[in-house]
C-alpha cells in the first residue's frame, strides 16, 4: 500500500483475510487446536487400560513376588458377532486405546490364550470412556525334570 492508503482500510483487510483464512482451514478439517488432536466423535466410545503377564520368570526369588510385566506389541481384538470390529496394539509399556462404536464385544487376544484376570467381554456406550486391565499367564514354567 502507498502512505496516501487509509490504514483502518488495511486494518479491515487484513482481518478480513485472516477470518477467510481460518474458516477455510477449519472447514476443510486441515487445522486443529495446539494441544490436541481432533475432537472425539459423540457416536463412540474409548475403551484404554494395560495389560501385564506373570509369573515374569521361572524362577522367581523366595519371598518376592512379581506385580507382572508389561506385554509389548500384543493385538487386543474386538469381535462382534463373528467379525472384528476393531483391533489395537499395546505399546512398550503395555498400554492400549482404541475407539469403538456402542455395543458390546468379545476381547480376543492374539497368541495369548489364558487370561488370569480382565473382562473378557466390553459394552461400550457412545460418550463412554472404559478401563479394562488384563492379567495374562506367561506361560513361563520351569522346565518338567526328565527322566
Amino acid at each position: 500500500m502507498t502512505s496516501n492508503s487509509d490504514p483502518t482500510l488495511a486494518l479491515v483487510m487484513r482481518n478480513a483475510l485472516l477470518g477467510a483464512l481460518v474458516v477455510l482451514l477449519a472447514g476443510c478439517g486441515a487445522y486443529t487446536f495446539p494441544g490436541g488432536g481432533r475432537s472425539p466423535s459423540p457416536n463412540t466410545g474409548v475403551v484404554g487400560g494395560r495389560v501385564l503377564a506373570v509369573p515374569c520368570a521361572p524362577v522367581e526369588q523366595a519371598g518376592t513376588t512379581c506385580a507382572g510385566r508389561p506385554v509389548a506389541g500384543l493385538e487386543l481384538d474386538y469381535v462382534s458377532g463373528t467379525s472384528i470390529a476393531g483391533s489395537t496394539v499395546t505399546d512398550a509399556g503395555g498400554n492400549y486405546s482404541i475407539r469403538l462404536e456402542p455395543g458390546t464385544y468379545a476381547v480376543k487376544f492374539k497368541n495369548y490364550t489364558r487370561v488370569i484376570s480382565g473382562p473378557t467381554t466390553i459394552t461400550v456406550s457412545a460418550g463412554s470412556s472404559t478401563v479394562a486391565n488384563y492379567m495374562l499367564d506367561s506361560g513361563i514354567r520351569v522346565p518338567a525334570p526328565q527322566g
